[in-house]
């Protein structure tokens, strides 16, 4: 059975994360397990000399977001009364990245949805730094993030933009299988040809992806780059009716190029659609 983890700071747009989750496969009985992490709260409220202070406000946090978590399940069920989900709640005084890990080998977590805010898209991914923070340390682990402004749409066209430099992983694969098939959805690969790249590479890559994709329905797309990949990839986007893109974060990716720059000055990529992440293979 799936399960999946929805962080929350009990926000407007980590709700919107929480009722995306609650759609993305219908006609599934799966969990979701929602996850408070309070670190960062605790961490700037406390002093390491007045120890029994601390173990106050820790009870202290704790009871108000047992308080927060009962309105927020009562919210959630009530919006889902048509849904086969099961609930499940955590509070953390750990950070967010840590609790994940553990939470991953206990539980077989199949996939994070969480929400970005802001008001356009993937930009959000940079400027958040719990999404950065998630990206970088959760491995084998992928992670759905959810725009603030996206209202559930069926993914039903889903483009996997790959520079063919990685193979995808078995566990990728079956994420993949699993949207596509719940939503009758059609796969594209795309891929941004750079003069670059070692064109035995790409070829190699390339072949080894297809025949991992056969099981799904797909077609790829070889965009030309004749400006920065991620306008060009944006193009591709509006032209094809995107519902969600996936990228994969590793060394050598477009992800991590766009870590490295000015965001809010630089990118072109203003995309509303959902995101998801395969993360670090290195």
């Amino acid at each position: 059975m799936k399960h999946i983890l929805v962080p929350t700071d009990f926000s407007d747009n980590a709700y919107n994360a929480l009722l995306y989750a609650t759609r993305l496969y219908p006609n599934e009985t799966y969990t979701i397990t929602l996850v408070h992490s309070y670190e960062e709260e605790f961490s700037m409220s406390t002093s390491r000399i007045d120890i029994g202070r601390n173990d106050d406000l820790c009870l202290d946090i704790e009871r108000r977001v047992s308080k927060e978590f009962e309105k927020l399940t009562h919210s959630i069920t009530r919006d889902t009364e048509d849904i086969k989900i099961n609930f499940e709640t955590i509070i953390t005084g750990f950070p967010l990245f840590k609790c994940i890990h553990k939470l991953q080998k206990e539980k077989e977590i199949t996939l994070i949805i969480m929400g970005t805010k802001g008001a356009s898209g993937l930009k959000e991914i940079f400027i958040g730094s719990q999404t950065i923070k998630l990206i970088k340390k959760i491995k084998k682990l992928p992670l759905l993030i959810i725009p603030n402004e996206a209202n559930f749409i069926p993914p039903k066209v889903i483009a996997y933009a790959t520079d063919f430099k990685e193979s995808i992983l078995p566990h990728e694969i079956k994420t993949l299988e699993d949207i596509i098939k719940s939503n009758n959805g059609v796969l594209k690969i795309t891929h941004v040809y750079d003069q670059k790249s070692p064109e035995h590479i790409v070829e190699s890559n390339y072949k080894k992806i297809k025949n991992s994709l056969s099981g799904l329905e797909h077609t790829t797309h070889w965009l030309s780059n004749t400006s920065k990949k991620e306008k060009v990839l944006d193009e591709f986007i509006k032209k094809m009716n995107v519902d969600m893109l996936v990228l994969t974060y590793h060394k050598h990716s477009l992800l991590k190029r766009l870590f490295k720059e000015d965001i809010v000055k630089n990118i072109g990529f203003h995309t509303t659609i959902p995101v998801l992440i395969f993360t670090t293979q290195d």
